[in-house]
């Protein structure tokens, strides 16, 4: 399977994500952004499915 990949011109870094993380008050918003965290440190889509329990 292939790597996603995120890149970084938006200048969101995953230290970033992360405070964004325990601000987010909704629960899918939160997901979302631990995916995005997990993608750009690396984990295959499915992996992240499986940690986050959710469909790939």
């Amino acid at each position: 399977m292939k790597r996603l990949k995120i890149t970084e011109t938006h200048g969101w870094t995953v230290r970033n994500l992360r405070k964004q993380e325990r601000k987010a008050k909704d629960v899918a918003l939160r997901q979302r952004i631990i995916a995005v965290c997990l993608v750009a440190e690396g984990y295959l889509g499915k992996e992240i499915a499986a940690m986050l329990n959710l469909h790939r």
